[in-house]
């Protein structure tokens, strides 16, 4: 009895299952018999102009590069100023100058240490020895009312030279 039950269902489904079948291949006629647009064809690609490479007697851009006489290998091989570029650098080194402001100092008179201030407002203690500034400055003299030191700058040919500078004591604010 069940099983009669199921096969009218299933047949009754199978035939609803026609119906759309047939809307689907009546769209699909009505679009088939309708023009389409019609498309233009690509443009044919320029011709290609082979380049002959007339640098023959230069280096081969695929090769790596010589090592060539740079100003760092010209100023070394002369006999003048250089910074040690090995030196461990300070965190005072890592400003300008005109960023640093000496606040005060502290200490005895034969040991006098320089307080100074970044432009972030961080406060360092630093001696007669240390380093500070971009160009390599050490400093020289400390004394109550200001610090010298010797700046070491490039003088444009591969050499440094040596320049005498100072921050002096600035109490404002």
């Amino acid at each position: 009895m069940y099983r009669l039950i199921y096969l009218v269902v299933s047949i009754v489904l199978l035939q609803g299952c026609e119906a759309p079948m047939q809307d689907a291949k009546n769209f699909v006629a009505s679009v088939n018999k309708t023009k389409g647009i019609a498309i233009e064809p690509l443009p044919k690609p320029a011709e290609y102009n082979h380049f002959a490479y007339s640098a023959g007697f230069a280096r081969s851009p695929f090769d790596a590069p010589q090592q060539e006489l740079t100003i760092d290998v010209i100023s070394k091989a002369r006999d003048c100023l250089q910074p040690d570029i090995n030196r461990r650098k300070s965190l005072l080194e890592a400003n300008g100058l005109d960023n640093l402001i000496m606040r005060g100092t502290l200490g005895t008179p034969d040991e006098l240490w320089a307080l100074i201030q970044t432009n972030t407002g961080d406060v360092y203690k630093v001696k007669k020895g240390n380093y500070i500034g971009l160009f390599h400055g050490k400093i020289t003299q400390v004394s109550e009312q200001q610090v010298e030191l010797v700046e070491i700058v490039p003088d444009g040919s591969g050499c440094w030279v040596e320049r005498q500078n100072s921050l002096s004591l600035n109490s404002d604010a």
